[in-house]
């Protein structure tokens, strides 16, 4: 998948533009959107708005998903996964002797030495 600003997005940006601007007198006073300039206007400056539109929020899901990328770079970080194993000498009994200390692993972000 190619990134979206390889993509070719054609629209009029005064189209767009003036789009919006009837959003804002709308978004002010409802009885804007009774008006017939203003129907006109957003009748024929939709389809440029929606490309535009479209534009802005795929520029921003690219921007969002690099984001997500260098945080998921550092949570596969070695450090971050890698185990903590820790061998304890053998407690002098006789299985512990045969087999070894016990041994104990933890994740490396978990800390039980702070108090609940």
């Amino acid at each position: 998948m190619q990134p979206f600003e390889q993509l070719n997005m054609s629209y009029n940006i005064w189209n767009a533009v003036a789009y919006e601007i009837t959003n804002l007198l709308i978004n002010h006073d409802v009885r804007w959107e009774l008006n017939q300039w203003v129907q006109l206007i957003r009748k024929h400056c939709f389809l440029d708005w929606v490309e535009w539109k479209t534009e802005r929020t795929m520029k921003s899901v690219d921007k969002q998903i690099g984001e997500i990328k260098e945080m998921m770079k550092k949570e596969d970080d070695a450090k971050y996964v890698t185990p903590i194993i820790i061998e304890h000498k053998p407690d002098g009994s006789r299985a512990q002797d045969l087999l070894g200390g016990t041994l104990e692993i933890k994740a490396p972000w978990f800390d039980n030495s702070q108090p609940k």
